[in-house]
């Protein structure tokens, strides 16, 4: 399976080094207008390339074609990975929920971090010890993760 990941979930699994989860689920890709987003943690940019995660150039015929599913809650690269995914057929990875009801409407399949937190844990990549310090961490930096289903995991997990 092929994903194509979105700077909200690479700078999480930055915050908790879990870059290394991507490539384990299958052929992780990110555009390098996304890349440039992800300046936090230090260093995230080469930490996503030497995880194995690829860079895609982004083509400037892309934009013009992306530019249709533009909103004011959508940045250029937003469309510009829901145009990617849509048109070679990938996985989006995100958790920006505009960009989820997006691809909802445009039939693309996507996912957040927490199911790749809980691939991670059912692949054994990581342990359920190690995954709940992973959400302690993204709680502590901030990220935007809902809830309940956060809660749902943690019971998941045994946290």
């Amino acid at each position: 399976m092929t994903f194509l990941v979105d700077a909200n979930v690479l700078i999480d699994l930055g915050f908790v080094e879990g870059l290394d989860v991507l490539p384990a689920l299958g052929t992780a890709q990110v555009l390098d207008v996304v890349l440039l987003e992800c300046e936090e943690p230090p260093d995230l940019a080469d930490n996503i390339r030497q995880a194995g995660i690829q860079e895609i150039e982004a083509k400037q015929e892309w934009v013009k074609a992306a530019l249709l599913y533009k909103t004011g809650r959508l940045s250029l690269p937003d469309v510009l990975n829901l145009y990617y995914a849509k048109t070679v057929g990938c996985t989006l990875l995100t958790n920006e929920k505009p960009l989820r009801k997006l691809c909802q409407q445009e039939q693309v399949p996507f996912h957040g971090l927490l199911w790749i937190i809980e691939q991670a844990y059912q692949l054994k990549l990581r342990t359920a010890d190690q995954l709940c310090v992973w959400l302690i961490t993204l709680e502590q930096v901030g990220s935007r993760l809902p809830t309940v289903e956060v809660a749902q995991l943690r019971q998941y997990l045994g946290c």
